[in-house]
C-alpha cells in the first residue's frame, strides 16, 4: 500500500474524499461522495494504520499490536 500512497499528498486524498481504492495512477472515488467521518484518534478499521508523519507516508504498528505483526 505505501508505494500506492507515495504519489498522493494529505490534500489530494482529502479533496478525493470518499475513496473506493488507491493506485500510483489514480485515487477511484465513490461518486457522489459521503461526508467524511471525523475520528478524534487514530483507528485500525480496516487492519493496517498509516499516517503522514515526516513529510511521508508510513505504516504504524501500534504498540499493544506489535508482537502480532
Amino acid at each position: 500500500m505505501l508505494p500506492a500512497l507515495a504519489r498522493w499528498k494529505p490534500e489530494d486524498i482529502l479533496a478525493a474524499r470518499e475513496i473506493r481504492q488507491v493506485t500510483a495512477e489514480a485515487l477511484d472515488c465513490f461518486s457522489p461522495p459521503r461526508a467524511p467521518r471525523i475520528l478524534s484518534r487514530p483507528t485500525r478499521e480496516f487492519a493496517h494504520l498509516y499516517m503522514w508523519i515526516g513529510c511521508q507516508w508510513v505504516h504504524v504498528v501500534p504498540q499493544a499490536d506489535a508482537g502480532r505483526v
